[in-house]
């Protein structure tokens, strides 16, 4: 749409809270991930797993 026209809709509203990712459903996508077999990846996903169930994440 042009600069110059004028809208009748209302602007589309902030959301109230900040975005937060589902860390089980992270960990759940990167477990499924090819790319996991490195051994950088493969230890974000234990670091994960571990920090999830010691519940410091």
């Amino acid at each position: 749409m042009a600069d110059d026209m004028l809208r009748d809709d209302p602007p589309t509203p902030r959301p109230r809270h900040a975005f937060q990712v589902d860390v089980e459903t992270f960990r759940h996508t990167l477990a499924r991930l090819p790319a996991v077999r490195n051994p950088w990846l493969r230890e974000t996903l234990h670091s994960l797993t571990h920090r999830m169930y010691t519940r410091l994440v």
